[in-house]
């Protein structure tokens, strides 16, 4: 392998992880870990202990998914890895705009201690999984996207 096509797909193959990451958090998010959630007879500490332990990972597949493809456009200039890059990146701001809010009801609420209205905290949760599916969208399209690469 020469050291261009090295340059090349190293942030490639990074992209690629990251973004897959990212996408199995989404996607395990939507269909496991907030049916369980709102399964549970107490859901408000188990959103909070998945979500705890959820986003490290997912705000570092973020921004390495993100750097990565934009690496990778600035040496290919091929403009898949503009929307890999944007894609990767939507996540960001859309959970400090939409879905911070949300958030912050949960985490103040679980503040209160057991009591706190169980019927609120799975509208908050419903409304959550709801914007998690944008993110989980944006993410998958970006790992497609980075997929289809050749």
């Amino acid at each position: 392998m020469s050291f261009l096509t090295t340059l090349i797909y190293t942030p490639r193959s990074i992209g690629l992880l990251a973004n897959g990451v990212f996408t199995g958090i989404g996607i395990c998010m939507n269909f496991v870990c907030v049916p369980a959630i709102k399964a549970s007879k107490d859901p408000l500490p188990v959103f909070y202990q998945v979500y705890k332990k959820a986003s490290v990972i997912a705000i570092a597949s973020i921004f390495v998914s993100t750097a990565a493809n934009a690496v990778c456009y600035n040496r290919t200039k091929d403009i898949r890895f503009i929307y890999s890059t944007a894609l990767s990146f939507l996540s960001f701001p859309f959970t400090v705009l939409f879905m911070r809010p949300v958030n912050n009801q949960l985490f103040a609420m679980e503040k209160e201690g057991d009591n706190y209205d169980r019927k609120k905290v799975g509208k908050h949760v419903t409304k959550w999984n709801q914007l998690q599916y944008v993110r989980t969208f944006a993410g998958t399209a970006a790992f497609i996207i980075n997929i289809l690469y050749q």
